[in-house]
Formats: structure tokens, sequence, C-alpha cells
């Protein structure tokens, strides 16, 4: 009787945990990233750049709008000449932590910590769960294509690892596929505080050996002295 109650209420425990909701294991429900973006309804109305969630699990879309010195600096951090793969993606990192700061003031999830999950923060715009992440960063990559600033890289749907059965909770991330190689990297907003460059590692790495996502925290935190 109490398996039999376990799973009647499993499929509660995974809508409760802060990190799941509306989307499908690995995202298989969207055939497209303009399909997720539309029924998301991320899109910016008219006149704006993007759209940034928050309040955990997207309680909260705010439109953004860059101003000319914020765009200058983002763009700054893409320099002109001859790059890698591996170059541009550490531009990113770079460029999402950038816009970060940007729109934490705006929104005011510039007090947001990494790898926070509490439930007293559901339904506060100032916090985001892995779900906002991703969303958030996916729209971040898509404003990097608009402003040609990404050579090398298709910017995927944001894809997810864990199901509660398997022994991990669900988690969320913004992924990017190499052009030349197809292969797929996570770009992990999560971790680290509002602000700063996101966890970026292959992407079957995140999902089958999700160990090495601390320990690349680690490392970026001991060389920046965070």
């Amino acid at each position: 009787m109490k398996i039999l109650n376990f799973i009647k209420l499993l499929p509660l425990f995974i809508l409760l945990s802060a990190c799941t909701g509306k989307y499908s294991p690995m995202n298989s429900k969207y055939v497209t990233l303009d399909s997720y973006i539309d029924q998301n309804n991320l899109s910016p109305i008219n006149g704006f750049d993007l759209t940034v969630c928050s309040g955990y699990n997207c309680n909260f879309i705010t439109n953004i709008k860059f101003t000319d010195r914020d765009r200058r600096e983002i763009i700054n951090l893409f320099p002109s000449g001859l790059r890698t793969a591996k170059q541009e993606r550490d531009m990113i990192s770079k460029a999402i932590g950038k816009m970060e700061q940007i729109t934490g003031l705006i929104v005011g999830t510039n007090v947001d910590k990494g790898g926070v999950l509490e439930n007293e923060y559901i339904g506060d715009i100032t916090r985001q769960d892995c779900v906002d992440e991703s969303s958030t960063t996916t729209n971040y990559l898509k404003y990097l294509v608009d402003l040609e600033l990404i050579y090398y890289h298709y910017i995927e749907i944001p894809q997810s690892r864990g199901a509660l059965i398997d022994g991990r909770w669900p988690h969320f991330t913004a992924v990017v596929r190499d052009k030349k190689t197809s292969e797929q990297f996570a770009i992990d907003s999560w971790y680290l505080d509002n602000g700063e460059p996101p966890v970026i590692m292959p992407l079957k790495d995140w999902v089958f050996d999700w160990t090495k996502s601390s320990e690349i925290k680690s490392k970026f935190m001991a060389i920046n002295n965070l």
C-alpha cells in the first residue's frame, strides 16, 4: 500500500520540486527552439530586447531593454579576429555574466545566490531557480545571435536531467551546439551567484556525470577567489 501511495503522489512531488513543472524530460515536447519560446511566452514585447524569468518556474517574466552603453559592453566581450569554438564559449560565458549583472539591477535578481533551492523563494521576483536560469540564459544566447556575435554555435532547446525515480532532482540548463562537431554544451547559470559567468561543460557529462558540475564550479571559484 505504501508503494502504491508513493506512485500516486510521485507526479505531485515532481510538480512541487522547484526545478520542475511545465517541461517534459529532456524537453521532448518542443520541436524547435521557437516553439519553446512561443509556448512559454518568453518573447519580448515590441521594442524590448529579451525577457528574464524569475520567481521560480518563470512565475515572473520581465521585459528588458538594453541601453547603448549596455550593448557596447556586451559587444566588447567578443573581440574581432579569429577565434576557436572553445574561445567563443568562453566569450559567451563572460557575456552572460555581464547580462546578468545588467538585468539583475533591473529585476532585482542581483541578490540571487548560486545553488540555492528554497521553497520560501517561490513567488519572489528577485530569486531564480534552474527553470528561470535556463530560460533566461537561452534568451541571452538568442540576443547574442541577433547581434551576430556567435559564429560557431547553434542555440538549442534547454535540456533536463533527473526525474526523482533515478535518484536525482530534476534540473535544467541552457544548451549550445558546436556547428562543426555537433557536440552539445550545457550553459548552467544556476550554480553561481547572479552576475558570475555560468558553468559550461559537455552536455553528456552534465546529464550522466553531474558531479563534474560541482567540480567545475569549485575550480572556477578558486581561480577567481570567490
